[in-house]
Parts: structure tokens; sequence; C-alpha cells
């Protein structure tokens, strides 16, 4: 059910406009002026504001701006309310970036007919840009992969297919991005199947550890002989480059000991990464990516992480985290020691 806020402080006027809304089967919420539209805006976050331009304590135009202000609700759109005849508030309001304006008394048509093609507007909006920055995202993973792939090339892309399915899944739910598709496809089938072999996982933590951009206040050290397993060396050594560098960047200034270890069953090796101070909230815990995104990291560090997990994911492993609040956190990824149908 779509949300209209409506901002007037006649209350007449206001009643009439929400018993029309309300029987075109919208959530409709009031404020009586503009400041209290404002914080019923931040709280609500609406399809659609109706509001009067004169109005206490901030009036349209006042409130208008300050939203506009504010990420979370800088683009939900706008009408103004006018009296007949004042034409210079209309102009005023537009060109602020009010999508419509209704003159009072209200017209009923005017009035349904208006918000339901602004609301049909947004969504509209809103999908394209969450397809749009899908798109980017996948494309920033693409390219990252790309090179750890053309440089694992064997026979068959099969694999290489079933690596990036995930670039494709949203795509392919609009026409849109038909020729983003088309691109990509092109891109894989000039690919081959991965390799795979016995790779010892130490020898790449210590060349990961030589080559990474690490500040002389922070150690790493390997606390534990790390095993050898089968996978893909490129790929798993862009993980451990990846999880290192943003233990890195979430330490920032702090003195900091990074350890690495792994304990190893007939199955399976444990890998993990131990450092004193990143505190994530337990609650939180379903997903280990959004931690990192709650965390602030940048917007680069969060496609590689997102990579990083793609990577583990097709190598069948898992990851989790442990936390002692205010002392540690280990972040874990677990590994089988073979993989079947790779």
């Amino acid at each position: 059910m779509h949300k209209i806020l409506i901002v007037e402080d006649t209350l007449a006027v206001r009643e009439e406009i929400y018993d029309i809304l309300i029987l075109e089967g919208y959530n409709v919420f009031q404020a009586k002026d503009g400041l209290e539209g404002y914080e019923m805006a931040l709280k609500e976050n609406p399809d659609l504001i109706i509001s009067d331009i004169l109005m206490p304590k901030l009036n349209g135009f006042e409130m208008f701006k300050k939203l506009q202000k504010h990420q979370k609700i800088m683009n939900i759109p706008l009408i103004f309310l006018s009296a007949k005849g004042e034409k210079e508030d209309i102009k005023t309001g537009m060109n602020l970036g009010a999508e419509d304006y209704l003159t009072k008394p209200i017209n009923v048509n005017d009035l349904v007919n208006a918000a339901e093609n602004i609301i049909k507007k947004k969504l509209i909006i809103d999908k394209t840009t969450t397809i749009s920055n899908t798109f980017k995202n996948q494309q920033n993973q693409l390219n990252i992969f790309s090179p750890l792939i053309l440089n694992g090339v064997a026979s068959s892309k099969n694999n290489v297919l079933d690596l990036l399915a995930w670039t494709q899944k949203e795509l392919q739910e609009t026409n849109n991005f038909r020729d983003s598709n088309i691109k990509i496809d092109k891109k894989w089938n000039k690919l081959s199947q991965i390799k795979y072999s016995s790779i010892n996982t130490n020898t790449i933590a210590e060349r990961v550890i030589k080559k990474i951009n690490k500040p002389s206040h922070i150690t790493i050290t390997i606390k534990t002989p790390l095993p050898s397993i089968f996978a893909n060396e490129l790929m798993l050594e862009k993980v451990f480059e990846i999880l290192l560098q943003n233990t890195i960047n979430q330490i920032h200034n702090k003195i900091d000991l990074i350890e690495l270890s792994c304990e190893t069953t007939e199955k399976e090796s444990v890998f993990s990464i131990t450092y004193n101070y990143l505190k994530i909230n337990i609650e939180h815990h379903k997903n280990v990516f959004e931690e990192f995104k709650i965390l602030e990291s940048s917007k680069s560090i969060r496609v590689k992480l997102n990579v990083a997990e793609k990577i583990i994911s097709h190598h069948k492993g898992t990851f989790y985290i442990k936390t002692m609040p205010n002392k540690e956190t280990i972040f874990y990824f677990k590994l089988p020691k073979t993989i079947n149908n790779v």
C-alpha cells in the first residue's frame, strides 16, 4: 500500500484530502504544519507528499528545501496546494522541483489522477535506479573477476558461467539492460574453465602479506601453518588480499595485530582472521557483508567483499563471524579440502 503524507494547516481541507485518498486505497498520514510534515516524512518515508504553501513554523517552500537536504527523503515527490490566482507561488514551487500543483478548492479527479501518476513515475524511477546501481555493481565485480579467470584458462566455459550466474540474475528481469547482457555474454564466451589444483595456502598468504598495502603500525602474522587445499590459486589469493585489506581499513590508525590461522578436519579447513579493533553488533550477523556496509566501508571495498564471498561460495565454502564486544573479532571462512563437481 503506497503512503501519502498530507501537510495542511486547515483542518477541513486536510480531512477532505484524507478522505479522498483513503477511499482510493492509500495509506495516508496527516501533518498540521511544515515542521511536523518534515518530521513525519523522515519517520514514514512516504511515496508522495501533498503540501500547502502558507503554514506556521515552516511554510511549504521551507519544508521542501529542508526535505531536499536529507538523503533519506530528498527524492520524495511533492505536490503543492495553492489558492486560485497565486501564480507566483506556483512558479516558485515548480522551480524548487515540485512535481505538480493543485488549486483549492480541491477537484477530486485532479487529486486522484495527480497522486496516481506521480506515484507511478516514482516507482519507475526507483526501479530504474535500483537496476542501474545493481548493474554498475555487477560490472565492477565482473571487472575484478575477469583477470583472475583469464589467468586460469583451461578447456570449457561451463564452470565460468556458473561463477557469474549471479551477475545476470537481476539483469534478466528487465529489457532495459538487454544490450548489457549481450556484452557480458560476449565477454564470458571468451573465457574457459578455471584451473583447480592442490595449492599451499601458507605460501599464498605470505605472498599477499608482502605485497598488500600495510601501514607500519599494523602487524600481520601467520599464527599456525596454513594447509594445502584443492582450489584455484589466483582466486584464493584474491580472497586473502580482499579480506586482509578490509581488515586493515577497519583498523585505521590504531596499532594492532592481525593473526591468520587455520584449523583442519578430514573434510575441511577453517581459516580465521583475528583482530582487536572492529566492534560488530552481534544482532547483525545474518549477513556478514552487511556488517561492513554498516561500518561504512568504502564502495570499492564493499564490491570486493562481495567478490570474495562469491569466490568462497563457488569453492563450496562459507563465511561467518564471532565477536567479543570491545575485545576482538574473528572472521572465518571454511573451505573443503576437495571440491566435487567443479
